[in-house]
């Protein structure tokens, strides 16, 4: 008998412990959710924004996209009245930079500005570590270049696209060009060309395309491309000879210089370079719209329309929905290119 009352006062006292922690254990649950909604009406209550925003750009600085960024930053800083700082995070062909804005607290005071390589990466490698549809929130394609140009150092004895073309065949291997890194547009091009015209030129990859000019330039490699974005004045200065432009036409900026078209390699039209700019997933609809729109009316000033004639680029200005039906078709489009140019996923 006293046994059994022993057991009875144990399940007594064991359930009452029981209930005690599902009791607790419900406090907690409801208190973090509440603090989780908080938090989040916090975000979206918020004046915002009131401190400074961070613009990562994924490649070195000296290259075309630096430059660009850098002319963006300023301007978006004086349209939302807050610093944008720019942060460059180079490497593994954009990828550490994006990852880097991927995994970001999703409050706007982190953004991404980056290239076609966002939409290339996809392409060329079978995993990424972030998603880029899932992870990252598209706020508006800011530009497109008419093309890339293809040029040589000043030792390299051709004068046209016909001669780099006869001296590669002639010596395959022997012709090196050098890309922003793996999988970059400027990798792309010469891959296309490569396949275009029966060619072996040599790939050599750089983290960014400002160290793959000056390699150029010090006649340390053969080619590249570059984008108008930034090599403007080295072209025109004569540092570099610039052969051909892919794009369907040619630039103002560089009227004397034909396309890829025109020379009897039509393909090489579908290479251009673009820029965008994207928040961390989940950042609320309303800082998306207000940076759009900040944007959007930074575009149509005559200083900055001037400045993207300077630097060959038409401006975009797009909306959100808009950007992220072009990265989906360009994502198409990439996956295409990279099989015409034999460039196997890594």
């Amino acid at each position: 008998m006293r046994l059994g009352a022993n057991n009875l006062f144990i399940r007594y006292l064991f359930n009452r412990s029981l209930k005690r922690s599902l009791s607790i254990g419900l406090l907690s649950a409801i208190l973090g959710l509440f603090f989780s909604v908080a938090h989040a009406q916090n975000i979206n209550n918020e004046t915002w924004p009131t401190r400074p925003i961070k613009l990562i750009i994924p490649f070195s600085a000296g290259g075309s996209l630096d430059v660009f960024a850098r002319k963006i930053g300023q301007k978006l800083s004086e349209e939302l009245n807050t610093p944008v700082i720019v942060d460059n995070r180079a490497g593994a062909n954009g990828m550490i930079g994006t990852d880097v804005v991927a995994k970001a607290v999703p409050d706007g005071y982190t953004m991404l500005i980056a290239t076609g390589s966002f939409t290339g990466n996809r392409a060329l490698y079978k995993k990424l570590p972030y998603d880029p549809i899932k992870d990252l929130a598209p706020i508006t394609l800011l530009g497109r270049s008419y093309g890339l140009i293809l040029v040589t150092k000043k030792e390299l004895p051709v004068s046209n696209l016909k001669d780099l073309i006869y001296l590669a065949k002639t010596k395959p291997n022997a012709v090196s060009y050098g890309s922003a890194g793996q999988g970059n547009i400027t990798h792309l091009a010469g891959e296309l060309l490569n396949h275009s015209a029966d060619l072996q030129m040599l790939h050599i990859p750089y983290k960014g395309s400002g160290p793959a000019l000056n390699e150029v330039m010090a006649g340390q490699i053969d080619t590249t491309f570059v984008s108008t974005v930034g090599s403007v004045q080295i072209i025109k200065s004569g540092r570099v000879n610039p052969l051909a432009i892919t794009g369907p036409m040619r630039s103002p900026l560089f009227p004397k210089v034909p396309t890829f078209s025109e020379q009897g390699y039509k393909p090489m039209e579908d290479i251009f370079g673009w820029y965008g700019l994207w928040f961390t997933a989940g950042t609320p609809p309303e800082r998306i719209e207000k940076v759009q729109k900040a944007v959007n009316k930074l575009l149509q000033l005559p200083e900055v329309r001037t400045q993207f004639d300077e630097l060959g680029l038409m401006p975009v200005g797009s909306t959100s929905e808009e950007f992220k039906k072009f990265i989906a078709e360009d994502m198409l489009l990439q996956a295409k290119l990279f099989k015409i140019s034999n460039i196997e996923p890594q």
